[in-house]
């Protein structure tokens, strides 16, 4: 009896179908122009036809959540601090994500009025207090059609991405 349990149990957990959700990223189509701290390591990505859903939880922490949508492409830009492999808690990054149209407007985007493409900054760090996600009130942001330029400043926080620069291709 014990033995079929087993087997059962075994049975049950390898038939699970968990099915992952991939985006596609193309990384010929843009690049980083900006420089990158030489501590860390940085990457752009443009999630094609994903649209921005920015939602607040119980306790006022904001979180962002990607939906298919076929008219916006969203805007993800990491910094990733390097540390030892034998800290604990020394995890340091931080995110910029924004959403746009898939047909590029010339435009400048600029302080409250960056909300209207959902702009985000993440700071995720053992930083008590000082960690999350917070929305993008004070910066400018260019869009061309060969050429992204953003400069922002959060106040909330201490920030090491200050600005970014992103050569569509």
């Amino acid at each position: 009896m014990k033995n079929y349990s087993i087997m059962l149990a075994s049975l049950f957990l390898f038939s699970c179908n968990c099915s992952k959700q991939t985006t596609m990223v193309n990384p010929q189509k843009l690049a980083l122009e900006s420089t990158c701290p030489k501590d860390g390591d940085c990457k752009i990505e443009i999630l094609e036809s994903k649209k921005m859903n920015v939602l607040e939880d119980g306790t006022g922490s904001l979180y962002y959540r990607l939906e298919d949508d076929l008219e916006h492409k969203v805007i993800k830009y990491t910094y990733d601090k390097r540390v030892k492999g034998d800290l604990q808690d020394a995890n340091y990054r931080e995110e910029i994500v924004f959403e746009i149209e898939n047909e590029i407007k010339e435009e400048t985007i600029s302080n409250e009025n960056l909300q209207n493409v959902k702009m985000l900054y993440g700071r995720f760090c053992y930083c008590k207090g000082q960690a999350g996600n917070f929305k993008v009130k004070n910066g400018s942001l260019k869009i061309t059609k060969d050429k992204i330029e953003l400069d922002f400043e959060i106040k909330e926080v201490p920030q090491i991405i200050k600005n970014i620069s992103i050569v569509l291709k």
